[in-house]
């Protein structure tokens, strides 16, 4: 469900979870454009998320909560994700639309299954975060200005006779907005997917059309957990002209591309590591994109490994953080940008596993009774898919959450194994009577057999 009301900025309170969205986009453009600075600042202790259901959606916590645990998450999750990715990749999150298709598990998960994914999230024992979550959505989405649209939706999509929750419905609903649909996995898993797909679609405007596949549903999946966020702005100040320049990709390649150029005063760092300048929209600087310019490829892989959720949002030690130009001065600064437009889609399961969330994502520790009772659930995966598109007018994106939980008992046997040979891979020819081998070595290219 869409929501609105106006959250101003204030030093005390920064918008983070869409200044978190502008500082990793911002990483995905300055990959796009590379070659900022180290300002160093100390993490605060994460402690662990209670394992305690929230009894009510009277908030407990403040918006300052959901801000810097999406920063803490996006310092977890996405040092993962561009370790993984090659040189050449757009690698970009939502750190709003990860925390929202999580934050609809964490309410359904109890012990330790809870505890991990509110440490991911960043989530304190002592906040009400979920029950903040859905007056949260409706601050951020009354952006007070015409040039500016933002809006986000949750919704649960429950399997066809599978026993949710009455009260796990309930508080979806009450903390998140997430109107509940019923979908047959098992008899039309093409239906449930085109539901789905198509929930999303319309909710990022077009620009995210696929987020879940029919393949991965069967008579086991028991619920899929949505999240859509849709942004489009113009800029305060529009880039007045465009050239033709060279852009060094990640590898060192090369390639011609169409930059922006515009002349203004704007909030701009500079140190050894690199530059950095922030571009407002509208007409009252409340929303941003900060972009970040390493000095080098080096420089950009260090901070991708050793970024801290304070490097996102540093308000409360009254300095700025290494991706939060909050605080800096405007200065007079000529900006010339890639006219680029990018999408990243992937399952981040493998990244929420080593940021330190396991148990979901294991049949035999993951405890979601919180959902159903008496039934064994799992998280089977978690696609994320965002959009980026950044032109002389402004900036468009979008960003969707697919967390796709299954049941465990309802399986009839074990699961059938799959091996595909789809990239190099070893073999070896051995007799089997003597034991010796014949031959062992790495296949890389089978080529054609004649």
């Amino acid at each position: 469900m869409r929501r609105s009301a106006a959250l101003r900025h204030r030093p005390t309170m920064t918008m983070l979870p869409l200044r978190a969205i502008s500082a990793v986009l911002a990483l995905a453009a300055s990959a796009m454009v590379t070659g900022c600075m180290a300002t160093s600042s100390n993490e605060r202790t994460e402690a662990p998320a209670s394992s305690a259901r929230p009894q009510s959606v009277v908030p407990t916590s403040s918006p300052h909560d959901l801000t810097y645990g999406a920063a803490l998450m996006t310092a977890a999750v996405y040092p993962k994700l561009s370790e993984a990715a090659n040189a050449n990749a757009n690698v970009f999150i939502s750190p709003v639309s990860l925390s929202q298709g999580l934050g609809l598990a964490f309410i359904g998960a109890r012990g330790r299954t809870r505890d991990e994914i509110g440490r991911v999230l960043g989530w304190e024992p002592a906040s009400n975060v979920p029950a903040l979550t859905r007056a949260y959505n409706a601050q951020l989405t009354d952006t007070g200005d015409a040039d500016i649209a933002l809006s986000i939706a949750n919704a649960l999509w429950l399997g066809k006779g599978f026993p949710i929750r009455s009260a796990y419905i309930d508080e979806a609903r009450a903390a998140f907005g997430a109107a509940p649909e019923t979908v047959d996995y098992a008899r039309d898993p093409n239906g449930a997917a085109a539901r789905i797909n198509g929930w999303v679609s319309r909710e990022t405007k077009g620009r995210i059309a696929e987020i879940v596949s029919a393949s991965g549903f069967d008579a086991a999946a028991a619920a899929v957990l949505t999240n859509a966020l849709y942004f489009k702005a113009k800029w305060a100040k529009p880039f007045a002209d465009t050239e033709t320049r060279t852009f060094i990709r990640g590898d060192g390649s090369r390639a011609p591309v169409t930059m922006m150029k515009k002349v203004g005063r704007f909030q701009y760092r500079e140190t050894r590591d690199g530059q950095a300048v922030t571009l407002p929209y509208g007409s009252d600087g409340r929303f941003v994109m900060e972009l970040f310019l390493p000095r080098d490829t080096s420089t950009l892989r260090r901070w991708e490994r050793e970024m801290k959720g304070a490097d996102f949002f540093a308000g409360e030690q009254g300095s700025n953080g290494r991706f939060d130009l909050s605080a800096e001065p405007d200065r007079e600064v000529r900006v010339i940008l890639p006219r680029f437009e990018a999408r990243f889609s992937e399952s981040v399961k493998a990244a929420l596993i080593a940021a330190g969330m396991p148990a979901a994502f294991d049949e035999t520790r993951a405890d979601f009774s919180g959902i159903a009772d008496g039934r064994g659930l799992v998280i089977d995966d978690v696609a994320h898919a965002t959009f980026l598109r950044v032109d002389e007018e402004g900036t468009e994106a979008a960003a969707a959450t697919a967390v796709t939980i299954m049941t465990t008992s309802a399986r009839i046997g074990p699961k059938v194994p799959e091996i595909v040979f789809d990239r190099p891979f070893l073999a070896t020819l051995r007799d089997r009577k003597s034991g010796a081998v014949l031959f062992f070595g790495r296949i890389a290219d089978p080529g054609k057999a004649e």
